[in-house]
């Protein structure tokens, strides 16, 4: 059995403003930032109480700039949070003070409620209990001890089928049935924190859909190895599929389905997060699991940038483009641009390998081919749209240019590094605005402007890497001399390769680039007298 809620684990597509929202306006204390078991591109936010306690921990997925998720059947929808009865009114005040939109006071039993949705949709609900818990409050919250969230109340589960879903919860979670109201079953296990399931009747509703704004799974907890083992066996003796004890580190746990759909995780109640940092200074630094320290650098350029209560951020803006900003330590910028069915983080840590000091800006295409990422629209693998691809390349000319003001980069230390339809899109921008960029690496190119435009780019730097054994090869003939004609000065070099990149694209690449910045460096900045 288990002894109330252990966590939660919601999907956030904005990690900055998830972090402004339960660590600012909530209160709750970041407890650890590490990446997925699963995916180590991304982002895991864990909040808590001081101690990063079970029974108060909320977590959070990062999946910058997906889609929405779907509220439905095989899903749990609703966080409930524990405060203080008495501080209802001051949770009143400075949601007001904040402008966030909220309904209630509502009564049930003797509870009081406020219900109000994090910046991804996901609904919330303080919950005023009296006589709540002392708990663990936490010296550095922005909240006063007095009135702070003290854990997890209660989660809502929207089921089909609340009598197998209710079975699973007496059977194996350490649950009783309580009643039913409206459709409403209520689930009690003996826990001060984490001790409500509620489960929605959502017979003939539509199915959940998973994404930005949802519950991923909810979590239960035990104390022990032995009594998750327990459960494990229990769990699979009543027919249900579950999964081997996974080692997280900070707990183990095992998942499975309950007959309603929703994933259910059981965690162990230890070691906990002090397991690799001091209590004092949890949450401070991204914590990755020992076999992928060595993939720090790697990693950490692909995740979202945050910043919690009072420290320095990044200056944030919607520029039109989905992009990832890593400042540096140099004046040089990559503009990254990455291929077909890429996004704005994969050549990030390929940036950082091959210009370790520079500013790394990564594009997300805006064009979607069955799904996949791209910059222009194409009719077939060598027709392209050609309106699409002359006003996108306008519109990365002018992205750079905003980036360049907001992030307070030096616009003429700027080179474009792409990739296939990236180095295709860095083409037509370069062609169409040459003072935009301070050169280009173009990695597997073809010329895709059909009518390509006279302009004058000033030896203009550009560094043009075929494969010889790349298919689209032939369609590559006239970017180079176009270059050089326009005035561009050109090192091309074909490689022993397809279309894929090898290890001599990257020491190329960082040579040229270490050539360029060392030129760059000695040029005055741009706007300043020479």
């Amino acid at each position: 059995m288990t002894t109330g809620i252990h966590h939660t684990t919601g999907i956030t597509g904005d990690a900055q403003a998830n972090v402004d929202f339960y660590a600012d306006l909530l209160g709750l204390r970041l407890v650890k930032r590490t990446v997925s078991h699963n995916d180590p591109t991304t982002l895991h936010l864990f909040y808590g109480d001081a101690a990063g306690t079970p029974g108060t921990l909320l977590s959070f997925f990062a999946w910058p700039d997906t889609a929405r998720g779907r509220r439905g059947s095989g899903q749990a929808g609703e966080i409930g949070l524990t405060v203080p009865l008495e501080s209802l009114g001051d949770w009143m005040q400075r949601l007001l003070s904040r402008g966030v939109t909220f309904g209630g006071p509502t009564r049930d039993g003797d509870t009081s409620r406020l219900t109000l949705e994090d910046p991804d949709g996901l609904p919330i609900v303080l919950v005023g209990v009296p006589d709540a818990p002392a708990g663990r409050p936490w010296a550095g919250s922005t909240i006063p001890a007095a009135m702070q969230v003290r854990g997890i109340h209660h989660v809502v589960f929207w089921t089909e089928d609340p009598q197998e879903t209710g079975a699973v919860l007496e059977q194996h979670l350490g649950f009783r049935r309580v009643g039913e109201v409206d459709g409403l079953h209520t689930y009690r296990a003996a826990a001060q924190l984490g001790h409500t399931v509620y489960l929605r009747d959502t017979s003939g509703f539509w199915p959940s859909a998973g994404g930005v704004g949802t519950l991923h799974h909810v979590a239960f907890r035990t104390a022990s190895a032995e009594s998750e083992q327990a459960i494990l066996n229990a769990v699979r003796e009543d027919g249900l599929e579950v999964s081997e004890v996974r080692e997280h580190g900070y707990f183990q746990s095992i998942y499975f389905r309950e007959p309603g759909g929703s994933l259910i995780e059981v965690a162990t109640d230890g070691p906990g997060f002090t397991l690799d940092e001091d209590a004092a200074h949890l949450g401070e630094r991204l914590v990755l699991p020992p076999e992928l320290e060595a993939q720090r650098q790697d990693i950490e350029v692909t995740l979202p940038h945050i910043a919690l209560p009072g420290e320095a951020r990044l200056p944030a803006r919607d520029l039109g483009w989905i992009h990832r900003f890593q400042p540096g330590t140099a004046d040089l910028t990559l503009l990254l641009l990455h291929g077909t069915g890429g996004n704005e983080t994969s050549l990030l840590s390929l940036g950082r390998q091959l210009a370790p000091e520079a500013n790394l800006l990564s594009v997300r295409g805006r064009s979607l081919e069955e799904g996949s990422p791209r910059f222009f629209r194409r009719f077939s693998a060598a027709r392209y749209d050609q309106a699409h691809l002359v006003e996108e390349a306008d519109a990365l000319a002018q992205f750079v240019r905003d980036a360049a003001a907001l992030y307070d980069l030096d616009p003429g230390q700027v080179i474009a590094l792409g990739y296939s339809n990236g180095a295709n899109i860095a083409l037509a921008t370069l062609a169409r605005h040459p003072s935009t960029l301070a050169g280009a690496v173009l990695l597997r190119p073809v010329m895709a402007l059909d009518d390509q435009p006279q302009t004058d780019l000033n030896r203009l730097p550009v560094l043009v890497l075929h494969g010889q054994r790349d298919p689209f090869l032939p369609l590559a003939k006239a970017v180079t001399p176009y270059l050089r004609q326009s005035g561009a000065d050109v090192q091309e070099e074909r490689l022993e390769a397809g279309h894929e990149l090898i290890s001599q694209d990257l020491a190329l690449t960082a040579g040229w680039l270490r050539d360029q910045a060392r030129h760059l460096a000695g040029r005055p900045q741009s706007g300043e007298e020479s």
